[in-house]
């Protein structure tokens, strides 16, 4: 079994796991390569006995890692709500499941819209023509974001956490990505710019109008800091569209959490190296789950030539690499990807397993690395 990193009482001095992650993200210096792992109930639920069914943070506990929770997130025990989109009372939400599809209806007093998932992803969009457009339209403009009272879930989080780790908020997307994502798909999204350029910049403005109202409630949370889940990437935004609308609603996200004091970082899962300059002038603090090729296009270090050397970057081992490699790869990838000026930047490592299980011995591959290489300098 690969050794397991000495918790704060085992080491007796340096930072705490909350310390070290809550330094990191106020950009301040550490004592160490900061490790915070990320997995759901897929992993937890085929570990070997007797860590089977154990609690997603009693596991990053018996890995000795350091715990960065995305409170909100589908995959999170932590189950908050604001803010919280409230359609207009005319609008009547139906949903139906069977198996492993799930149909949500619209009901409105202008038409009708429906989406379909399938194991959570949507397979239909619900909005496909002009027509769909302006209903949807029509519901947003009687749209509000409201607060949800979250302190009691934070606090028992907090409890929860003790010293081993910060709380964050991660919550989106903004409008862009949630169109193309879960709205139009790109295809639609694309047509209808090209076709009905006006009626969709209309959209984006009413839309982005009611977020405004989301990021202040996302500021004013009971949280240390907010992560906006855009999943940012060109395969699917178009520099373009990121320069004159993405990037601008980002920029009002970041505005919002700089006026309350507090970090403001973009979840950016995908290609974004040909954006990185569009990207650096939205202000942002960082960016979580940057990650290399093959899987992304974006190496760390070039991240911070083009952000600048305190940025946040909170890295994604590419799943090649962590999840599907040999296992014996995992070390060398580590020394060659980590070199010297990312362990002295803002940086923390991530080893991503939502959605799927990962077996343990690769997060003991990690744990053994980290407790070997893991000194700052």
């Amino acid at each position: 079994m690969a050794p397991r990193l000495k918790n704060q009482s085992d080491r007796g001095v340096g930072m705490t796991g909350r310390q070290r992650v809550s330094a990191i993200l106020h950009k301040r210096p550490a004592d160490r390569l900061c490790w915070a792992p990320l997995v759901d109930g897929h992993t937890l639920g085929e570990l070997p006995p007797p860590l089977r069914g154990t609690s997603e943070l009693d596991f990053y506990r018996h890995l000795g890692s350091d715990i960065l929770v995305l409170g909100g997130y589908e995959g999170s025990v932590v189950r908050l709500a604001s803010p919280a989109l409230v359609w207009p009372a005319e609008v009547r939400l139906e949903t139906r499941q069977a198996g492993e599809e799930r149909t949500i209806q619209w009901r409105t007093p202008w038409g009708r819209l429906t989406q379909v998932r399938r194991r959570g992803h949507p397979v239909k969009f619900p909005v496909a023509s002009l027509a769909d457009l302006k209903i949807y339209r029509s519901m947003w403009e009687g749209a509000s974001y409201e607060a949800r009272d979250d302190r009691a879930a934070c606090k028992a989080a907090d409890d929860a956490l003790g010293q081993d780790g910060v709380l964050t908020r991660f919550w989106g997307p903004s409008t862009i990505p949630m169109l193309l994502e879960e709205v139009m798909g790109t295809e639609a999204f694309y047509y209808l710019l090209a076709d009905h350029p006006a009626d969709m910049e209309a959209l984006f403005a009413v839309i982005h109008g009611r977020e405004l109202r989301a990021f202040e409630l996302l500021a004013a949370g009971p949280w240390e800091a907010a992560i906006l889940c855009e999943n940012t990437s060109t395969y699917y935004l178009s520099p373009d569209v990121y320069r004159r609308h993405s990037g601008p609603h980002v920029r009002d996200f970041v505005a919002a959490m700089h006026a309350a004091g507090k970090p403001a970082l973009v979840h950016m899962c995908g290609h974004v190296r040909n954006i990185l300059d569009l990207i650096s002038q939205t202000g942002l603090d960082g960016i979580h789950a940057l990650t290399p090729p093959p899987t992304g296009d974006t190496p760390w270090e070039l991240a911070l030539d083009a952000l600048g050397e305190d940025l946040v970057i909170i890295g994604v081992l590419d799943p090649t690499i962590f999840i599907s490699g040999p296992l014996r790869d995992i070390g060398p990838a580590l020394s060659r990807l980590i070199t010297p000026r990312v362990r002295r930047s803002n940086f923390i490592l991530g080893t991503f397993a939502d959605g799927l299980a990962v077996p343990l011995e690769r997060f003991q591959a990690v744990a053994a690395w980290v407790e070997q290489n893991g000194g700052r300098s």
